[in-house]
């Protein structure tokens, strides 16, 4: 069994601690919500759940949390 770990980008957790977000919510949206990769830059993905949606990277067994917000429109 592969083990995750999650980085998060100081921009990240400043967003999450305004939202009120904690990491475990950051986590699940992307370990069960809706991923695509941006078309311009390979190595960031997207994904989304409910109404929150988190911006990151992935590299063998490591996510860096990019940035979490508010998904304003549906996908």
């Amino acid at each position: 069994m592969i083990t995750i770990v999650y980085f998060y980008t100081t921009h990240a957790l400043e967003k999450m601690d305004a939202l009120g977000i904690g990491k475990s919510e950051a986590e699940l949206v992307i370990t069960r919500g809706m991923k695509w990769k941006e078309e311009k830059r390979d190595e960031i993905w997207h994904a989304s759940m409910g109404n929150l949606e988190v911006v990151f990277g992935k590299e063998d067994s490591s996510i860096v949390i990019i940035t979490v917000y508010l998904a304003r429109r549906e996908k």
